[in-house]
């Protein structure tokens, strides 16, 4: 007589919820820091901790300065993620590397507190990533060549513990995330406590919200799904970066 195999449920909300009251408690931590530049690194570090260990292997979280072939250079990235396996690291070091643009698949800003500056902020930075120049080299496949791919939009969002407005969430990330310029433009971002947001991909689309309790969840869901649809990174063309060694 054949043993009947149980199929075993997991609540999957039970084990993100979880997750997320880590990083509330670990973010709540850090705000004793009464030095404003250690509370800031401090959370950084918690939200850089989280991608590297929830993202697929392909990607690598790290603050960054963000370079191109011509060298032009991004403001300080509070967390780049970019393609760990293919694509090298300039003037490598754990703290600030140097990263090629072209292996940049998104970038956040991280606060304590959200609020209309900080988004402004965080669009800056996003657009002195975005205007960098990106290239792309052609590969040679099993059988033939693989022509140059396009590189992928970046991403570019806000994180943050708390919100500093008492408006409804939605209501306040819409003001603050109304007529930004494409360069400047924020896809996702995460207050741990009111919520997460994603921007849709046409203007008709809108903005989704989450639910303040699956604000994580919604986040890491949204942000992995839109790193999926991007693909791999480019193969750098790296006769373009040897241009300086002339």
């Amino acid at each position: 007589m054949s043993r009947r195999r149980e199929i075993i449920q997991v609540d999957l909300h039970s084990m993100f919820l979880h997750v997320q009251e880590q990083m509330l408690a670990n973010l709540g931590a850090s705000s004793v820091f009464k030095h404003g530049t250690a509370c800031g690194s401090a959370t950084e570090q918690h939200w850089i901790d989280l991608f590297n260990r929830y993202l697929p292997q392909r990607y690598r979280a790290t603050r960054a300065f963000i370079v191109d072939a011509d060298g032009r250079g991004s403001h300080q990235i509070d967390i780049a993620i970019h393609d760990r396996f293919y694509s090298p690291v300039f003037f490598h070091d754990d703290e600030q590397p140097y990263i090629p643009a072209e292996s940049v698949y998104a970038v956040f800003e991280v606060k304590q507190r959200l609020s209309a500056m900080w988004i402004m902020d965080a669009g800056r930075k996003a657009a002195s990533v975005r205007k960098l120049r990106r290239n792309s080299a052609a590969l040679q496949g099993v059988s033939w060549p693989v022509p140059p791919k396009p590189p992928s939009p970046i991403l570019a969002g806000i994180l943050s513990f708390d919100s500093r407005s008492n408006r409804p969430f939605a209501a306040h990330i819409s003001a603050m995330l109304d007529g930004r310029v494409a360069d400047e433009r924020l896809d996702l971002g995460c207050s741990l406590r009111q919520g997460s947001f994603e921007v849709g991909r046409d203007a008709a689309d809108g903005i989704q919200f989450s639910r303040p309790d699956e604000a994580l969840i919604f986040f890491m869901l949204r942000l992995i799904q839109r790193l999926q649809e991007m693909g791999a990174a480019p193969a750098i063309d790296f006769a373009e970066y040897s241009r300086c060694l002339q």
